[in-house]
């Protein structure tokens, strides 16, 4: 069975205004022996999140999970790492944040096989915070499914139906290893 690597990336302010992120990252490193979490980073620690993603085996399958502005974050670090990502996953990115077009859109990046965006189509609810989505350029060969959600932004990182679909997902990738 093959490992499974996680980063986890928190949002702005870190655990004090993201601490479900805290909370996935358990719950991942209960999925099984084959799951290795890295972090929770901080989100201004994408770049060096990234060093060390690069320097895990050619064997390992990648994840990175990011929350808000750690969300935009992890789109950046997957575009920076020069192998396969396995699995991608943004809860409520910022309009306010790295690599939104005007249109509210994050492009994955060609090497990401599977992304998962979760966000809120109400810019006013979330004053944009949650409203980013991912989008995909038209080559792309992976998969991306778009889940909408209501919660409000400083709430989505402890939602457990968000964390549970994240695990099944996870779980799902770990179990086809």
């Amino acid at each position: 069975m093959r490992t499974v690597v996680v980063c986890d990336i928190y949002g702005l302010g870190g655990f004090a205004l993201s601490p479900g992120m805290l909370t996935l990252a358990e719950k991942i490193k209960w999925l099984g022996e084959n799951f290795v979490v890295l972090g929770p980073y901080n989100q201004t620690e994408w770049e060096a999140a990234a060093a060390v993603l690069a320097k895990r085996p050619e064997s390992d399958l990648l994840g990175i999970i990011g929350y808000s502005l750690g969300a935009n974050n992890a789109v950046q670090l997957a575009a920076r790492l020069h192998r396969k990502v396995d699995y991608l996953a943004g809860i409520q990115a910022s309009y306010w944040g790295a690599g939104v077009s005007w249109s509210g859109t994050i492009m994955v990046p060609p090497n990401v096989e599977y992304a998962l965006g979760i966000y809120n189509p109400s810019f006013i609810s979330t004053f944009g915070l949650g409203y980013a989505r991912f989008a995909t350029p038209a080559a792309y060969k992976g998969t991306l499914r778009l889940v909408t959600t209501r919660d409000l932004h400083w709430d989505v990182d402890n939602d457990t139906g968000i964390h549970g679909l994240i695990l099944r997902e996870l779980k799902r990738l770990g179990d086809s290893a």
